[in-house]
């Protein structure tokens, strides 16, 4: 307690002293201004000096945790020494000027902190590696990561997700095509985004058109900017067209996916949406009855003088008529009418 009562004094006196450190050389009298410069500079190193000991004091408490080291620009730190040392002698040789000198000096000594923290120097598991190994270790990771940031800034919202659209709407047809991929490969290099390996030819997995859907919603949920979720509808034009063959999966798929971006888009700007809503018009008691175990959420409505199952409204005709065709196939008489939704 008595010694932190001492340092508080020192550093009160060293301010006091400033003017005359830092005038010390001219031989005039110190005027009441460069008084209060000579405070505020010596006031200013001291806040320099706390300032990098509470900088120094977060990060120490973490110096063996392998993601600490890691988060730490090794070649950012390395550069404070080109900056600090010519500043420094600078300071010493031809200025005289000794409270830079003494940032200088301070600046060095977080570039040496930051330089044996960031090549994980400290880390448990790299004990007896070299320095010079740990360095090389530490310079590689940061050429890997150095143009993050940038391809953050230059990427869209979303734009992993984008990517994963791409490549299951590609295999939508039970079959991706090589210019499929090229266009995919296009704009994963572009944001600089890690993708599978595809090859062209039947892919591995067939793409659900219900699960693909999901992931066009997941994606909007994001609230991408509307001028980028209305690209994605080229991007999906151009996905379906790149070999030429336009498929009825790829196509059912690319209507809906425009509807379900142009409802994003009216909800942002206003305006109406066609819709298609399918319903389940039972025949008799018996078939009620099949409905709702099949459909259990749904309720039945009275709707143009008889009972009606609403199934769910789509954004395009072909799939809600996909859908009439599923439930038809069970037996059951189903349609869809037109309508529009207005979202404002």
């Amino acid at each position: 307690m008595i010694r932190n009562h001492y340092s508080i004094i020192g550093l009160f006196i060293f301010i006091l002293l400033g003017p005359n450190i830092l005038y010390a050389s001219s031989g005039e009298e110190i005027t009441l201004f460069q008084k209060i410069i000579g405070v505020l500079v010596s006031s200013a190193l001291v806040f320099s000096l706390i300032k990098g000991y509470l900088t120094v004091n977060k990060i120490w408490k973490r110096r063996k945790n392998e993601e600490v080291a890691n988060s730490i620009s090794i070649v950012a730190a390395m550069l404070g020494f080109a900056v600090g040392f010519p500043f420094l002698l600078n300071s010493l040789l031809i200025t005289n000027d000794y409270f830079s000198a003494a940032k200088s000096v301070i600046a060095l000594c977080l570039a040496f902190v930051f330089t044996m923290i960031g090549t994980g120097y400290y880390v448990d598991s790299n004990r007896g590696v070299g320095f010079i190994t740990l360095l090389g270790r530490a310079l590689n990771l940061e050429r890997k990561e150095s143009g993050d940031l940038l391809s953050d800034m230059l990427r869209p919202k979303g734009a992993r997700k984008i990517i994963d659209i791409l490549v299951k709407l590609a295999a939508i047809d039970d079959d991706i095509a090589q210019e499929e991929i090229d266009l995919i490969k296009q704009f994963s290099e572009k944001w600089n985004i890690e993708i599978p390996e595809l090859k062209s030819g039947k892919p591995d997995e067939l793409t659900n058109l219900v699960e693909l859907k999901a992931l066009v919603q997941s994606y909007l949920d994001e609230n991408p900017d509307v001028e980028v979720a209305e690209g994605l509808v080229d991007l999906n034009n151009m996905m379906a067209e790149a070999d030429d063959e336009v498929t009825k999966e790829e196509s059912m798929a690319v209507a809906e996916f425009t509807g379900m971006i142009a409802h994003y888009v009216s909800l942002e700007k206003g305006g109406e949406v066609e819709m298609w809503e399918v319903n389940i018009v039972p025949q008799g008691d018996e078939q009620i009855k099949a409905v709702r175990e099949l459909l259990p959420d749904l309720d039945v409505v009275q709707d143009r003088g008889g009972s009606v199952f609403k199934v769910g409204r789509y954004f395009s005709e072909a799939y809600a008529e996909a859908v009439c065709t599923k439930y038809i196939s069970l037996g059951l008489y189903s349609n869809s009418t037109k309508l529009k939704v207005n979202f404002s």
